[in-house]
């Protein structure tokens, strides 16, 4: 069985995305997953152990990883960062031989893709329309949260719901609104697709 490496920088966003895949090519691969730490260091942890993950999952069978990497706010001007120079940046580490890097940059983060599906939203609670740009959104993620605080009075959302939420995203609205998704999708059906 064909093998995919998934790379993230938190446990949430791995899960969340080995949900995707596994509904994008069903029961045709096999998904191992790395991450660092909850906690511990997020973006920059993900860059400097990405080359020694990649190593393991090559080792463990798996011919494409998937490295899942936010594309943050600069906190100095509140703008995002720049996705040319990010994806330079990820493209540069190295890949051992025989395991096909695919770089997946969210804009901003993986949350924005559930802003794609109004299914979604109503299901963590909130009142809100979804969005025909998510990846126009800012902080997606703690735009869930504070909109189902100010439905219900308290937090009603968290990331740990992220893998569930996923279940239920329409992946064809997701890649129509999403381009990091789209790009995702079609580079592993290329791949994998039956």
């Amino acid at each position: 069985m064909s093998r995919i490496g998934v790379i993230g920088e938190d446990a949430t966003d791995v899960e969340t995305l080995v949900v995707l895949l596994r509904r994008i090519v069903p029961g045709s691969v096999g998904v191992k997953t790395k991450a660092p730490p909850s906690g511990r260091g997020g973006c920059a942890k993900l860059v400097r152990s990405a080359p020694t993950y990649m190593k393991e999952l090559w080792a463990s069978g798996c011919t494409l990883a998937i490295l899942l990497h936010d594309l943050d706010l600069d906190s100095a001007n509140n703008e995002l960062k720049d996705e040319k120079k990010l994806r330079a940046h990820l493209s540069a580490l190295p890949v051992p031989a025989g395991l096909e890097l695919v770089i997946c940059i969210p804009v901003e983060e993986i949350e924005a893709w559930f802003w794609s599906d109004q299914a979604v939203l109503d299901r963590v609670g909130i009142r809100a329309k979804a969005s025909s740009s998510p990846h126009l959104i800012k902080k997606p993620k703690e735009q869930l949260r504070d909109l189902s605080l100010r439905t219900h009075h308290k937090v009603k959302y968290a990331t740990t719901q992220n893998p569930k939420l996923a279940e239920d995203l329409n992946l064809e609205l997701c890649a129509q609104r999403c381009p990091a998704f789209a790009s995702l999708r079609e580079q592993v059906l290329r791949r994998f697709g039956t």
